[in-house]
């Protein structure tokens, strides 16, 4: 495949995990849209989360964010993204790989500064959007707006 090649990749929008004190919503990007049946095990998702997310809840921290686990071309990915701060975004990247019993875990990335691809980008794009919406606009983090910021997700093609 030629990278410079746009082809849509599908997005579906999966329930939410509870993980290290942070509710996130999950989402699986798929690059081969017929391998979209393909999920992960809930308790698996958790696991690999919970790898990213070492520290608990900092000051500053809200317990809300999101992830994407991005079935692409060229390797798997997990994204993690936590709200800090009222308005800004922590996130961490990371690849996929598979040990020699079979097992399959997320590791940093060689190149540490990657922050997104530009279909990843979209999903992040809602996410600002629904955080502006069901919270910022709102003037609040109470249980309403979390729950309704829970409940805004994306599924489609990006």
């Amino acid at each position: 495949m030629n990278p410079l090649t746009y082809s849509p990749r599908l997005v579906k929008a999966l329930p939410p995990v509870d993980v290290c004190g942070r509710a996130l919503k999950v989402y699986a990007m798929f690059a081969e849209p017929e391998s979209a049946s393909t999920l992960p095990e809930p308790e698996w998702l958790q696991q690999q989360v919970a790898s990213v997310l070492t520290e608990p809840l900092q000051e500053g921290d809200h317990p809300a964010g999101f992830l994407i686990l991005h079935y692409g071309t060229e390797g798997n990915y997990l994204l993690v993204s936590q709200w800090y701060d009222a308005n800004m975004l922590k996130h961490w990247v990371r690849g996929t790989a598979v040990d020699a019993a079979g097992n399959t875990t997320v590791t940093p990335l060689v190149q540490r500064d990657l922050i997104a691809c530009v279909w990843e980008l979209e999903v992040i794009k809602f996410e600002r959007d629904a955080w502006v919406n069901t919270v910022l606009a709102q003037g609040r983090l109470d249980q309403a707006s979390l729950d309704a910021y829970l409940n805004t997700t994306f599924s489609g093609w990006v």
